[in-house]
């Protein structure tokens, strides 16, 4: 049976001890765009609307070309050996939707960036085929994100109805073949509300998981901010209370996000417009963004408390969402400032 436990790092050092970094230390890799489903808490679920959300931030179904993804990797070799800790394909797509996943899984682990190479997916779509390349290709961790207890719980959640059973077949092959990669599956607290479902998803889904956990909603589109009325923004992801007096966002001084179209962004916020774009690595090598005078700007702007004066990051909460106590840095904030100039 899984263990019931958040799945980040508690183990961190202090961030204002270590912070110029010479590397990410996690990068999100975005390569694709598309989603099998619509769910109520994603702009995916705008898509189809002529003036949704999905379209005005400029947003279009496609996958990363695949020659702009062999120059991702061949640049975040360049940073220092061993300064990229963990890289995950995530983002505002499914990454399972693009067939070239495991092949580029295997580049990935292949060049020895990352200890951790990670995909962070709804699980639909891991047939016993696709698990098993996955698996084959090196994968160290597959997070699933599931979304109800049966196929009206996904339908209600995501618009999508789904063979249920099948995809708990799915789940338990992936589980029985997955050789030396860590499954986690999660759940939000939106779609189990009561203590009677948060039992049967433990129960369900324990025996197909290394961890298990149920995680708080958090709003992390500013632009599904209707949201905000009905989810508990007091809490992080674990349901632990928030430092809501917190002013620095400390992700944007470890994090790298990079999308389809090659903007890269400061934190894994999913579907960010080009506003808060640090660079077109398609344009830019990867360490030039990193140590461009355009983050290094926005790094100071955060240090300075003045994340709100940054349209994509005034109001956020996402930033507070993790909320681990070595990553604070509002009381090292003047200090480390000239470190940015």
């Amino acid at each position: 049976m899984a263990e019931i436990k958040p799945n980040y790092d508690t183990k961190r050092k202090k961030l204002a001890e270590i912070i110029p970094l010479a590397s990410p230390f996690t990068v999100y890799i975005e390569q694709t765009k598309y989603c099998n489903f619509k769910c109520f808490y994603c702009i995916h679920s705008t898509r189809d609307e002529a003036d949704g959300e999905f379209r005005a931030l400029g947003h279009r179904m496609q996958h990363m070309d695949e020659g702009f993804y062999e120059k991702i990797i061949r640049e975040l070799k360049e940073f220092p050996q061993d300064g990229v800790k963990r890289i995950v394909f995530s983002g505002l797509g499914e990454p399972l939707m693009n067939p070239r996943l495991p092949e580029y899984v295997r580049m990935a682990v292949d060049a020895q960036i990352a200890g951790r190479v990670e995909v962070i997916t709804n699980g639909l779509l891991l047939t016993p085929e696709k698990s098993r390349a996955l698996v084959e290709a090196g994968i160290t961790n597959i997070n699933i994100s599931v979304q109800g207890l049966d196929a009206a719980g996904y339908e209600k959640t995501c618009g999508v109805r789904i063979d249920f059973e099948q995809y708990l077949e799915n789940l338990r092959y992936l589980f029985a073949h997955k050789k030396d990669t860590a499954i986690y599956i999660k759940a939000i607290d939106a779609t189990v509300p009561t203590k009677e479902e948060q039992e049967r998803f433990l129960s369900l889904f324990s025996p197909m998981a290394d961890r298990i956990y149920i995680e708080h909603l958090v709003v992390m589109q500013q632009q599904m901010e209707d949201l905000k009325d009905v989810v508990d923004g007091s809490k992080n992801f674990y349901g632990e209370e928030l430092d809501l007096d917190r002013k620095v966002c400390a992700q944007s001084f470890y994090f790298l996000q990079i999308g389809c179209e090659g903007h890269t962004f400061p934190c894994p916020v999913p579907g960010l417009g080009k506003g808060l774009s640090m660079g077109n690595a398609k344009e830019q090598s990867l360490v030039e963004i990193w140590n461009g005078p355009k983050r290094r700007a926005f790094l100071r702007m955060l240090l300075q408390k003045r994340k709100d004066e940054v349209p994509e990051c005034r109001g956020c909460t996402c930033f507070n969402a993790i909320n681990n106590p070595a990553e604070d840095l509002d009381a090292d904030a003047e200090r480390l400032l000239p470190l940015f100039s």
